[in-house]
């Protein structure tokens, strides 16, 4: 392993260069790029998609860090969110020039509904529709639409009703994809959690957290995600967010993600596993040398102009066929873990 011989520096100069990558790469619209590929790890292929989520994951990621430049590209990419928004203040995957043919979703809708009121920007109630989609169990559905069981969740009908318009769409998508109505995904419903918090109707998502845990299912229990470090970044965000219920499985996290940790610093299989691992490490307050050793392979990792590379970070199902994955959605999570680990300095 190389050693840095001025980390703060280093650092400085990494998260200054990610900066002006990401404020180079923002489109007019303020959205950023994402691709899917066949390729596992977005090697060739790679075709552009329409999508809000990657927009709503790097603003986030760019909250633990504060420039002139990180201010315009939030107050742009929030601009947009706002403006993909749909009645009942939910939101959906794809965006423009993409057809609408998908329904809302929790997913997006949790996570950007967080971004828009950790930035102060008032939007219509929601919360009601995101209680609405539940199965027996208490665990939320992906998928907001019209279902067999009753809620007195007015606003969840509203949206969900909705979604008859488009009934022939929707059953094309349902049929040709891995997607399927009554989806249920853990990360996906850690996220619900995030901007929910800990609450008598989320109880179920920690208990099944913890139990998927205490199966060794992190790499199955959400189709999309379908990765351990995902299940794990989005888990102990919510431990950091002051969800204590959680803080059970703390040190299994930590253990598993060290278990995975190579000679060269890198976690997982590439640098946004890596990024993702760190993150975990930090909320769990695990401040040790696999930790510095990630930080340091993240920044021996960074491309010339700014970036690193794309990598996947979701996958269209099961199978993997498709995977999703841009610089600019890596370089966000590896802004967060270098942003997080300076401010540990000092």
């Amino acid at each position: 392993m190389p050693t840095l011989t001025n980390s703060r520096n280093d650092l400085e100069q990494a998260i200054a260069q990610g900066i002006d990558f990401l404020h180079a790469m923002q489109l007019p619209s303020g959205t950023f790029q994402i691709f899917c590929s066949p390729h596992p790890l977005l090697e060739e292929n790679c075709k552009p998609d329409y999508s809000t989520f990657q927009t709503a994951q790097i603003s986030y990621c760019l909250n633990f860090t504060n420039s002139e430049k990180v201010q315009e590209i939030l107050r742009k990419a929030i601009r947009f969110l706002v403006s993909t928004m749909q009645d009942g203040c939910v939101w959906r995957y794809t965006c423009s020039p993409n057809p609408d043919y998908l329904a809302p979703d929790v997913d997006d809708t949790a996570c950007i509904s967080f971004l828009l009121r950790r930035h102060g920007v008032s939007f219509p109630d929601n919360i009601g529709v995101i209680l609405g989609n539940r199965d027996s169990r208490g665990l939320f559905y992906t998928w907001i639409l019209p279902r067999l069981t009753w809620t007195t969740h007015m606003s969840y009908w509203r949206v969900a009703l909705r979604q008859l318009l488009k009934l022939r769409q929707l059953y094309w998508f349902y049929s040709v994809t891995e997607c399927k109505p009554n989806d249920v995904d853990l990360v996906v419903n850690a996220n619900v959690l995030y901007y929910l918090g800990e609450r008598p109707e989320t109880a179920p998502i920690i208990r099944r957290l913890i139990q998927i845990l205490g199966e060794q299912a992190e790499e199955r229990c959400d189709k999309y995600y379908a990765n351990r470090f995902n299940f794990y970044y989005f888990l102990s965000r919510n431990y950091a967010a002051g969800v204590r219920a959680l803080e059970a499985v703390g040190d299994t996290i930590v253990a598993r993600i060290k278990s995975y940790a190579h000679p060269d610093g890198v976690i997982g299989n590439h640098i946004l596993h890596t990024a993702l691992a760190a993150c975990a490490l930090m909320d769990w307050k695990d401040h040790s040398p696999v930790l510095d050793n990630a930080i340091l392979a993240i920044l021996c990792a960074m491309d010339s102009n700014g970036g690193w590379k794309k990598c996947p970070f979701y996958y269209s199902g099961p199978s993997k066929k498709l995977a999703w994955g841009s610089e600019e959605l890596t370089t966000g999570f590896c802004l967060e873990a270098l942003s997080r680990y300076r401010d540990l300095q000092g």
